[in-house]
């Protein structure tokens, strides 16, 4: 069976539709940098990424950079709606995303603990 031009033109365009389409997808599942959360008892945060929601991830990220007990480094995800991660997002906002200030958001996160410790 031979295909006319126009139906070979038509499937060309169909084609060339549906590549197009599939290429400029504005949402791939399961890109997070987070797949899962970990719960946090003693934070000692030395760093604190926050990933806004994006094409790839339609939730905030917060990932916490901590010192475990042997002294070395760990990153954590911690839930958005977690205490934690609620109080890092509204100083990270207030001191308007300047990673220069970040030090002082965990400053303020420790400065509770330690009223609390010195009780």
């Amino acid at each position: 069976m031979v295909l006319s031009k126009r139906n070979c033109a038509f499937l060309l365009v169909f084609v060339a539709a549906v590549c197009l389409e599939l290429y400029q997808a504005q949402h791939i599942v399961g890109r997070c940098r987070c797949p899962s959360f970990s719960r946090i008892y003693r934070p000692n945060i030395t760093d604190f990424q926050v990933y806004e929601p994006c094409p790839r991830c339609d939730s905030t990220e917060v990932i916490l950079t901590r010192i475990k007990l042997d002294n070395s480094t760990e990153k954590l995800c911690i839930h958005p709606r977690g205490k934690i991660a609620v109080n890092l997002i509204k100083c990270w906002e207030r001191i308007n995303k300047e990673e220069s200030r970040k030090m002082e958001c965990i400053e303020r996160m420790k400065r509770p603990q330690e009223k609390t410790s010195e009780d």
